[in-house]
């Protein structure tokens, strides 16, 4: 072994508490990797500032037996950490459900090294962190985000068998780096292989931080009762040498050339100098390795019985709760290949295909695809290509060996900018007609749920990506939680939110470029907006708790609403149809309900490409009706005449309401079988808000709306509501007990907002009028 300068740093420890039972989250297989937010050795996150906390991290297993892993930090492209004794100690959110902590090192284990969070390749000779501090009220101390791509760029993964390789650029040269562990004798020793794929500039690595004293060139730390870490080289370039600089171990580097590959080992100093096998030509673990994930389960689906007069009936695909990596099944995302497979993502980091959805549901197969993704809660099938949107980045998969398992997770944007907020999730991924990407973000929502922690530049705001994943820019501003989102036919964005601080209720809101959309606190703008543009509708609580996503009906297939929008709630996990019109520049509308309700918090809706029925998943996550931990249903047109709204339109002379089939004309004009309510919310900073009769705003409650009079139109596919004195109203309810003429059900209740009430120009319209 030629070895350059060994360095002693201390073996750290950690203290902290598992459960004492083995749960849903610990007995998962992750895969060789799981991508996350972690805290460092002591329980510490980036807000810290030190150790190997890590805002995108990717925790490596190390060793047949997971005996050790090494954390790897994609935002500053640097290795943060490494350690034995263990994986991983899983706690926060997504495994116990905690509100505040994160994962980190497993309890107990020997840290053999860490690194401070910022750059650890120098630019010039330079390590200072180049990010800009978030600025406004609650922002941060410290920075977030990538550091800028010419100083160093995280490229992606490649997993092969039990290794997993980085791949990243640091100024022009690009570079391969493999974490690993090996023995030299009964020692255990720490290694990283890095491989020079493209030439470049001279750079220097920090290989370690700690308290070290340094003394003619030499850094040593008393062992004590403790144990000693050695920093050591294999077959570095001619000219490279491991120096103290200051409290730091770092590895003075030449330029790169291209073939170059060498090792750094990282054990106590009797074993380094028995030497370490030499480093591996990493190339070869880029080219896709054996299948992990062999076996393909088989569900069955229950396809349901179409009763008379019901033109919508919810079927439901079998979801393998059950499987030999005991991977917890909360499907968080969905869509299509061409053919008509589907691709669906977990909570807890997978992405299965599912094949087998035709008719009759009978024979289902799930293979799973990939692993260890931070939380991904989007996913769209670009060109046949997997997108996944996780809380660190979109992420392409890439199938390099054609076995049905992802080998090369790129990074197709992470500029997104994350913090330690256990609230903070990444939700949706969605494309418009030119191919941009579109996604939204938390704010790092409080335990309790009320007020932030520290904020970034990019807390609660709908992001836009080109095509290609090299322009990345805020689209929008001023959201809590915004699980879910749609893009239309004609390029509108619309995004909802999740009832708390500066959110009444939930709400549908069409977005633009620059628009405020209703959270001061992020809407990243000094001073704060004291106002917002309207939203199309707000949604009663009882409606819905929780957004789930839009989807527009792409054709005919699915019954008389091509083009028109629909509305998942998570939280009630129903299915809602949209109206909606606008006077002038200014959206409108409201929903109403189809008479089901899914499995779990419904999530992410698609239209199938060949069947043009609709598919729903879902999940429990937080707060939801759901009975299961996840759903995969889909929603089918049995062919029935549909009786239901498709159109409302408000004037000074009432309130018309459009329907897709022709009504019974007795009760369509029966003034008593309809009644209206009416309430506003209040817009503050507290959490959600109570209902206010718009007559007393002081007093909670209600006010009845007097309907003079019902117009049914010639047609008999309309009505129109005679109503006086319209005003702008933020929640109104009306409720119908009319039939339809062939006798298919007719939804009971319709909650729509006025937001203008312009003068009627349909007066000479022919009307059959109200006896």
């Amino acid at each position: 072994m030629r070895s350059i300068q060994a360095l002693l740093i201390p073996a750290l420890l950690t203290f902290t508490t598992l459960p004492a039972l083995a749960a849903k989250w610990d007995e998962m297989d992750y895969g060789r990797f799981l991508s996350a937010t972690f805290t460092n050795s002591e329980g510490k996150t980036t807000l810290d500032g030190k150790g190997c906390a890590t805002n995108k991290g990717v925790a490596v297993k190390l060793g047949s037996d997971a005996r050790a892993a090494m954390l790897f930090d994609t935002e500053c492209v640097r290795m943060a950490g490494g350690w034995t004794g263990g994986w991983l100690k899983l706690n926060g959110v997504i495994f116990d459900g905690g509100h505040g902590p994160n994962p980190g090192p497993v309890e107990k284990a020997d840290v053999f090294f860490q690194t401070n969070p910022g750059p650890v390749w120098s630019k010039g000779g330079d390590f200072t962190d180049p990010r800009k501090l978030p600025t406004g009220p609650g922002a941060a101390k410290v920075p977030f985000g990538p550091i800028p791509r010419e100083w160093a760029k995280y490229r992606g993964l490649h997993l092969h068998g039990d290794h997993v390789v980085f791949e990243y650029s640091v100024g022009d040269a690009v570079l391969l780096e493999m974490p690993d562990i090996e023995k030299v004798g009964d020692a255990e020793v720490l290694t990283r292989t890095f491989y020079v794929l493209q030439n470049g500039a001279a750079s220097n690595l920090i290989l370690a931080e700690t308290t070290i004293g340094v003394r003619d060139g030499v850094a040593t730390i008393p062992a004590g009762g403790g144990s000693a870490v050695a920093i050591a080289a294999k077959d570095a370039p001619k000219g490279a040498e491991i120096v103290a600089d200051g409290a730091r171990a770092v590895l003075k580097l030449p330029a790169f050339a291209a073939g170059q590959s060498f090792k750094i080992a990282y054990a106590n100093l009797s074993a380094v100098a028995k030497g370490v096998s030499a480093p591996a030509d990493l190339r070869e673990f880029t080219k896709g390795g054996p299948a992990r994930w062999t076996e393909t389960l088989a569900t069955k689906g229950t396809v349901a019985k179409v009763a008379d007069k019901q033109p919508y009936v919810l079927d439901t695909i079998g979801v393998p709760f059950e499987n030999p990596w005991k991977s917890w099944m909360r499907i968080g995302a969905l869509d299509f290949f061409a053919d008509g497979r589907a691709a669906v993502s977990t909570w807890s980091g997978d992405v299965w295909i599912v094949s087998g959805i035709d008719e009759k549901l009978e024979n289902v197969a799930w293979k799973r695809c990939a692993t260890g993704l931070f939380q991904p809660l989007g996913l769209k099938i670009v060109n046949d290509e997997i997108l996944v949107m996780g809380r660190d980045q979109i992420t392409k998969l890439h199938d390099k060996n054609n076995d049905g398992e992802a080998d090369w997770y790129e990074n197709f944007n992470n500029d997104v900018q994350v913090t330690p907020g256990f609230h903070e999730f990444a939700f949706d991924l969605q494309t418009d007609l030119e191919g941009n990407l579109y996604f939204t973000k938390g704010g790092p929502v409080m335990p309790g749920g009320n007020g932030w922690g520290p904020l970034s530049d990019h807390s609660g705001c709908v992001f836009k990506v080109s095509k290609d994943g090299r322009k990345f820019e805020v689209f929008a501003t001023g959201m809590r939680a915004p699980n879910g989102m749609g893009v239309g036919p004609n390029g509108e964005v619309s995004t909802g939110d999740n009832q708390g601080t500066w959110v009444p209720v939930d709400y549908i809101h069409f977005a633009k470029q620059g628009d405020f959309i209703g959270v001061p606190d992020l809407s990243h703008r000094v001073p704060p907006p004291t106002t917002y543009d309207p939203h199309l509708c707000w949604i009663p609580y009882n409606w819905d708790n929780s957004c789930g996503g839009h989807v527009w009906v792409t054709s005919d297939k699915w019954g008389p609403f091509q083009n028109r929008m629909l509305y998942l709630s998570y939280g009630k996990c129903t299915l809602s149809g949209v109206l909606q019109e606008r006077v002038g520049d200014v959206p409108q509308g409201g929903l109403f309900k189809f008479p089901f309700k899914f499995d779990s918090g419904a999530m992410r809706p698609r239209f199938h490409p060949i069947d043009g029925q609709l598919y729903v998943t879902g999940l429990k996550g937080w707060q939801s009706d759901g009975a299961k931990d996840a759903c995969f249903q889909r929603v089918r047109y049995t062919g029935e005449t549909v009786c239901m709204p498709q159109d409302l339109h408000v004037t000074d002379r009432g309130i018309t309401i459009g329907f897709t089939s022709p009504l019974d004309t007795a009760s369509a004009a029966d003034v008593e079988n309809y009644s209206i309510e009416q309430w506003n919310y209040r817009w503050t900073q507290s959490y959600g808000s109570g209902e206010y009769k718009v007559s007393d705003p002081q007093e909670k409650g209600h006010d009845p709306v007097t309907i003079k009079s019902v117009a049914v139109s010639t047609d008999e596919k309309s009505v129109t509501l005679v109503i006086d004195g319209l005003k702008p109203v933020m929640q109104m309810k009306i409720t119908l007990n009319i039939k339809s003429a062939n006798g298919s059900p007719v939804p009971k209740e319709i909650a729509h907002t006025i937001n203008v009430v312009p003068p009627d120009n349909a007066r000479g319209k022919t009307y059959i009028s109200a006896k």
